[in-house]
């Protein structure tokens, strides 16, 4: 795990928001507070569509970070920053499945639970903090550092 303190929010904010670096990221939560709070979380409620509609966006589980953009985009902007949020992303497991097999990581896909980032804003601070979850206890710390490795040099592409 790894924490970014990110000191040009404004740039920051413009990737995220308006460019396309983080759209394939899958959303787990949102929490946005403005003069309100505003909880999204990213699952999926599979009985909102038809059949053939949910195979055909590939039977997902959790929205793309693109689907849920706009929204989060409409809630945020204004003449006024946010009090706060905290956004959660996640790789998908096709991503995480070439994440292991781009960087030779000898790590079993089906032990690993998640790779995520944490996307925090407060008190005029934005921090990014990067998470591993993992269905076992190793010691193992291999897929957790390039992880890190991978969104340290990300977010420096940004910055």
């Amino acid at each position: 795990m790894i924490a970014e303190k990110i000191t040009d929010i404004k740039k920051f904010m413009s990737e995220f928001l308006i460019k396309s670096a983080f759209d394939e990221f899958l959303v787990n939560e949102i929490t946005i507070t403005t003069f309100n709070t505003f909880n999204i979380t990213g699952y999926i409620k599979k009985d909102y569509y038809s059949k053939e509609e949910y195979e055909e966006l590939g039977s997902p589980t959790l929205s793309e970070w693109r689907t849920l953009k706009p929204l989060c985009y409409e809630i945020i902007k204004g003449k006024k920053t946010p009090h706060s949020f905290k956004i959660i992303l996640s790789l998908s497991l096709t991503q995480i499945e070439q994440f292991i097999k781009t960087n030779n990581i000898d790590f079993p896909i089906d032990n690993v639970d998640g790779l995520f980032l944490n996307i925090k804003y407060e008190n005029n601070e934005l921090t990014l903090i990067t998470g591993t979850s993992l269905k076992i206890f190793t010691m193992d710390k291999s897929l957790e550092k390039e992880f890190d490795k991978y969104i340290s040099n990300f977010i420096s592409t940004l910055t």
